[in-house]
């Protein structure tokens, strides 16, 4: 049974011997691989190639086509700044009042930006791998896209002043991360997933994400099934237990979540979904791999009578990752066995 193989059978129920080791290498693979984080960001070649190399050398169970937050804000018109070696940000956003969403361009993940450059990593690395091993091509959410257009602090202030003026952004952008989803799936994606950090309970309260934010997510996901998605993975960094009794709504299939939810009490909605977490990101910076192997095998144990979890890291690896700590995270898999 290949990796592939084995994701879809723990989908359904079925338990095998060792616990998936998915951890969430976006950009870090760059840096694991020794390419500047510019070119890898700016070229699906050398994204495809480094995801490739990063995943043989340290043999975790999945490989993910992730640019940055700024994909598709940049796309549609807000200014970034783009360091060497680091990602980029937003200078001026694209829009400084709610009216201005109508000028905005319908957005083609085809052409537009550097989506094309996410779409062509993810064709060489089906070529690469076929269906020996999941490829997650991640989309930014709804939410995020949004900050990331007119700025996070006032799109809350939106929210609280112009109930219906908010709804309209999130019909806007719900539609950029559907498109770029099917796009991404069309290429050959096994998996379109969905990573929305300003959904976090931290800063958008559960009822907002219920009456806003959920149908939504239901849309896209029910739109990616029927795009032939394997699974539909949803990415909400930060404190996140509160939606998850919403999550089998939305049709969630794997549910990363962070270090801020007790993984005891995401496990309660197993048989709902795949939870997939939750080593806190920066301790693959500041901790020993006998630090990170002792954490690993922890969750690993106190999942083991639901079968229905994937280890990982509860965000994003940090660029800085130490080599050895992601090693460790694997080895706490083959040492639990």
């Amino acid at each position: 049974m290949n990796r592939l193989q084995r994701l879809e059978s723990a989908l359904v129920g079925h338990t095998f011997g060792d616990t998936l080791c998915m951890p969430l290498v976006f950009g870090g693979a760059a840096f694991l691989t020794n390419v500047r984080l510019k070119e890898y960001l700016q070229n699906g070649e050398i994204l495809a190639q480094c995801q490739l190399n990063s995943q043989r050398k340290f043999n975790y169970d999945a490989v993910f086509v992730y640019g940055d937050n700024c994909i598709e804000a940049e796309a549609l018109g807000s200014r970034i700044c783009f360091p060497e070696n680091a990602y980029p940000y937003i200078e001026k956003y694209r829009l400084e009042d709610p009216k201005q969403l109508s000028e905005l361009p319908d957005f083609n993940p085809l052409t537009d930006g550097r989506m094309p450059e996410l779409l062509q990593a993810v064709k060489i690395l089906k070529a690469e791998i076929g269906d020996n091993l999941p490829i997650v091509g991640v989309v930014l959410g709804p939410m995020s896209i949004a900050s990331q257009l007119m700025g996070l602090e006032r799109l809350l202030y939106l929210l609280l002043d112009s109930p219906c003026e908010f709804a309209d952004m999130l019909s806007f952008t719900a539609e950029i991360s559907l498109k770029s989803g099917l796009a991404l799936l069309a290429q050959g994606a096994h998996i379109s997933a969905v990573i929305d950090p300003s959904a976090s309970q931290s800063i958008l309260p559960s009822e907002m994400f219920v009456r806003y934010l959920l149908p939504h997510i239901r849309d896209i996901f029910s739109q990616f099934k029927s795009a032939g998605t394997l699974a539909s993975w949803l990415m909400i960094t930060g404190n996140s237990q509160g939606l998850l009794p919403y999550y089998r709504q939305c049709g969630v299939n794997i549910a990363s979540i962070d270090y801020e939810v007790p993984l005891e009490e995401a496990l309660k909605w197993g048989e709902d979904f795949l939870v997939a977490g939750n080593i806190k990101p920066y301790r693959f910076v500041n901790k020993t791999p006998q630090e990170i192997i002792r954490e690993g095998k922890e969750l690993i144990n106190l999942a083991a009578s639901s079968k229905r979890f994937i280890l990982s890291s509860g965000c994003e690896i940090p660029l800085d990752t130490k080599p050895g700590n992601l090693a460790a995270l694997i080895n706490a898999v083959r040492d639990v066995g």
